[in-house]
């Protein structure tokens, strides 16, 4: 009996830290942000800059399905933090986009 207490115990404290997760932190995006709606795209353009400068350069001259140049200043939440971007929901909608648009608060 006292080994079942214990395990359903432990059952107990891992689920209180799965409620006690910290919440998606809020940040500032800058203006003109180059904002992505696919992972994959930001993610291989998060690893050579000048990719990203080629990329945004197209952006700016005409969007694609994929990607496009946030006009204005936004805080958004930030769902997760990858190497070189986050991923962040802005409107109900999952977007991507560069940590050097992220304003330092």
């Amino acid at each position: 009996m006292l080994r079942y207490h214990r395990l359903f115990s432990v059952a107990v404290l891992y689920c209180g830290t799965a409620v006690a997760a910290p919440q998606p932190s809020e940040v500032s995006l800058l203006a003109s942000s180059h904002v992505c709606s696919a992972e994959e795209e930001v993610a291989r353009l998060a690893q050579n800059e000048q990719l990203q400068e080629m990329a945004r350069a197209l952006v700016e001259f005409k969007p694609t399905k994929f990607c496009f140049i946030m006009p204005d200043a936004a805080k958004v939440k930030v769902l997760a933090q990858q190497p070189g971007y986050i991923k962040f929901d802005y409107k109900s909608q999952v977007l991507y986009t560069f940590s050097k648009y992220v304003a330092v608060n």
